[in-house]
């Protein structure tokens, strides 16, 4: 019955996910945004697996998961338009000192907006975890950014630039 549930929840969940997946498909960045949504439901079913996640964890821990990456998302959206301003100024022969600090600064205070973000998601998931999950999410974590890094360095989209 438990696992039950809990496939129920994860099959509304990934069908939550394809709203976005279906709007993002006629809309500029939509490819990204489909591709940021896909991994986020992969990640979200293989940590339910591998912490072996009760229902009453899953509908905590869930919701959060889904704001923090909604707004890591925004986050990341932000930086990357600094990045792309930044390389279009570099080739310029008239940017002072101040634009460049400036730009840097932007950039160095999103990529810390993210990472808080990051901190602040694993400090409320570990309060939801056990000794055990706790350690065996540390696991997954690395294992799953591992394996996403070297998915994405075979198939040639690790290192694309934005266009």
């Amino acid at each position: 019955m438990k696992k039950t549930g809990l496939i129920s929840f994860l099959i509304i969940l990934a069908l939550c996910n394809l709203r976005f997946v279906v709007y993002g498909q006629g809309h500029p960045g939509g490819q990204r945004r489909n591709v940021r949504e896909n991994i986020f439901v992969l990640r979200t079913l293989r940590m339910t697996q591998a912490l072996d996640l009760t229902e009453a964890q899953t509908a905590v821990i869930f919701p959060e998961l889904n704001r923090a990456e909604k707004e890591k998302a925004q986050l990341q959206a932000e930086l990357a338009g600094e990045i792309r301003d930044l390389r279009q100024i570099i080739n310029k022969d008239k940017v002072t000192d101040k634009e460049y600090e400036e730009r840097v600064a932007k950039i160095m205070n999103l990529k810390e907006k993210v990472s808080r973000r990051e901190e602040e998601f694993e400090k409320f998931l570990f309060g939801q975890l056990t000794s055990s999950q706790k350690a065996k999410y540390i696991i997954f974590n690395l294992d799953f950014n591992r394996g996403m890094i070297e998915r994405m360095g075979r198939t040639g989209m690790a290192g694309q630039k934005s266009k």
